[in-house]
């Protein structure tokens, strides 16, 4: 009798554990951990407004390989913000970097009846991936100002102060960055390149405006930067794809800094 009741208890843990691997969502998109890791290594859990790293294998039901992004540079995407297919936004949601899952998205949370010619997805098909989550990133937004020559600042993911390696004049900076102009047309990345733009802080390599902005910015801190036209490329511009007097927005990134070697009197 005692050997009955301890094999139906381990019978229930094993079961349950299963069930916590594999389950069905409400809108009917079925979701298997192949890849999970442990609570004592998992920081943070995917949620809305997290920008994620993914990569994917996309079958069709035959197991033929429609896509993927394996071995290639990750797909990136904000989660909940409608920026991929809803059956994705919602399989992505709760995972740890480093975890792997099977998804099975029916047509209506994937392509629906339009399907994706250039994927060669079908109208109505069942899309079938394996995805592993790279990295998540999840802002921890800062202080917003506008400095004496005319910068606007906004830091859109603060380092804490005790955790802050702060970059100082003649510093070798690693920058990421997107930039626009004031209509939002695309001018530059480096994240496009996949590699950070370096510079030394405070010896006229960058134009005037971004040696202010990045002034006393922490490693890994990020940024939203505003410089006037008078700080930037003025009335030249930057033909063909800076014009005269324009406002340049950039999005920023402090990926590394190399502190300066401080000579000895």
């Amino acid at each position: 009798m005692w050997l009955a009741s301890t094999l139906l208890a381990t019978f229930v843990i094993f079961a349950a554990a299963a069930e916590q691997r594999r389950w069905t969502t409400d809108e009917g998109i079925k979701i298997e951990i192949i890849k999970k890791v442990p609570d004592s290594k998992c920081k943070l859990k995917s949620q809305a407004g997290d920008t994620l790293e993914q990569f994917y294998k996309l079958t069709n039901k035959d197991g033929k390989v429609v896509g993927s992004n394996f071995g290639q540079k990750p797909f990136s995407f904000v989660l909940g913000r409608g920026e991929v297919i809803r059956g994705m936004d919602i399989a992505m949601e709760g995972m740890c970097a480093g975890e792997q899952r099977k998804v099975v998205i029916p047509p209506e949370e994937g392509f629906g009846d339009n399907g994706r010619d250039s994927d060669n997805i079908n109208q109505g098909e069942t899309l079938y991936y394996f995805v592993e989550l790279k990295s998540l990133f999840r802002p921890n937004p800062g202080e917003k100002w506008i400095t004496d020559e005319g910068v606007h600042i906004q830091v859109t993911h603060a380092i804490e102060e005790s955790e802050c390696i702060r970059a100082e004049h003649d510093d070798t900076l690693h920058q990421q960055y997107n930039l626009h102009l004031e209509d939002g047309t695309f001018v530059d990345s480096s994240w496009s390149r996949n590699r950070p733009f370096i510079f030394k802080l405070g010896h006229k390599q960058v134009i005037p405006g971004m040696d202010i902005a990045m002034a006393g910015m922490c490693e890994g801190e990020r940024r939203k930067v505003v410089i006037p036209p008078e700080l930037a490329y003025g009335e030249a511009g930057r033909p063909p794809r800076i014009p005269s007097n324009a406002w340049l927005h950039f999005e920023l990134q402090l990926e590394k800094i190399v502190k300066a070697q401080k000579s000895e009197l």
